[in-house]
């Protein structure tokens, strides 16, 4: 059974927080925590890693300063006769993590996933964004996506 520390302040000075350090082949089973949630270095990439419990996946922490993003803008013009807008520059499939990182904001009204939005094949190449209300004239439809892309270097 392993240490846990909690609620524990590290003073200024010669500390650090131990972390498990192990090949990507020993990864704990994150089902038997109660948290859902682990930090581990492992010794297979070099890499710090954190158990992301919304895609039940472990992911790379890029170190800092290092690595890119790949974090991009699509701007749309509402047009009160339609609902449907794109392509967006990066194509979603519903579903995936990439539909949790993306912020989208008609106006300066936050629209709601699923609720206010979803995603829908582009007939011609990529993928649109599909309003449940059409958004009106000239409103700025701005989808902001790719949170999610820092790359380890």
């Amino acid at each position: 059974m392993g240490r846990f520390v909690k609620n524990t302040l590290f003073e200024s000075g010669n500390y650090a927080l131990g972390l498990a350090a192990t090949s990507s082949s020993f990864r704990p089973n994150i089902a038997g925590f109660t948290s859902q949630t682990a930090l581990r270095y492992s010794t297979s990439s070099d890499k710090l890693e954190y158990y992301s419990h919304t895609g039940n996946v472990y992911q790379t922490v890029a170190n800092v300063g290092s690595g890119s993003a790949r974090i991009t803008k699509d701007s749309f013009s509402g047009n009160s006769l339609r609902s449907n807008y794109g392509p967006l520059s990066f194509n979603y499939t519903v579903g995936t993590l990439w539909t949790a990182n993306i912020l989208v904001h008609v106006g300066t009204v936050y629209q709601i996933p699923g609720t206010n939005y979803s995603f829908a094949a582009n007939a011609v190449s990529g993928t649109d964004i599909s309003f449940s209300s059409n958004p009106s004239n000239l409103a700025d439809i701005t989808i902001i996506h790719g949170l999610n892309s820092t790359i380890a270097s």
